[in-house]
């Protein structure tokens, strides 16, 4: 087997085992969101940014792969993984396809709780914005206790002057 071709199962595994790190951390945000707390939230979101500054390098890793294995196999560089399956034995086309498979099931895991965790946030938001518009919007009658009311009396519009 060339030592490319097992360099990149290492850094497939590598990033499979990051995207399920970040599955995890992404889970953890929707209970997080759920229960609001902003700190706590703040905390995932910047571990969740140093995982992906790491992703991205893993990606360099995995092109510099690329071309070391077509270097070594005189083929032309290939684009994904798709393309370098097509010059591979059966054995490697196995061991590489299934890491393939994890890793597009694994982001998809991720895709769909990233829609859940944004459909909360827009909730929260709408929420908020709910909230505020109920606390800035003028009473549309004064109560009926005290004194007569005259019309001379200035109203309050609300009790805050501009929206956030």
């Amino acid at each position: 087997m060339i030592k490319s071709i097992q360099q990149l199962k290492e850094t497939l595994h590598q990033e499979l085992k990051m995207y399920k790190d970040i599955v995890e951390m992404a889970k953890e945000k929707t209970i997080i969101i759920k229960m609001g707390k902003l700190v706590e939230l703040e905390e995932v979101i910047q571990k969740e940014q140093q995982y992906i500054r790491t992703m991205a390098t893993f990606e360099k890793i995995r092109r510099s792969i690329f071309t070391n294995i077509a270097e070594e196999m005189e083929i032309p560089e290939p684009a994904g993984i798709s393309e370098l399956l097509l010059h591979l034995g059966d054995q490697e086309i196995n061991e590489i396809d299934t890491i393939r498979n994890q890793l597009l099931e694994t982001i998809k895991k991720l895709t769909e709780v990233n829609q859940l965790n944004e459909k909360l946030i827009q909730q929260n938001l709408e929420f908020i914005d709910f909230n505020i518009e109920i606390i800035t919007s003028s009473p549309e009658t004064g109560n009926n206790y005290g004194e007569k009311d005259t019309g001379k009396r200035k109203s309050i519009s609300s009790l805050l002057d501009m929206k956030v």
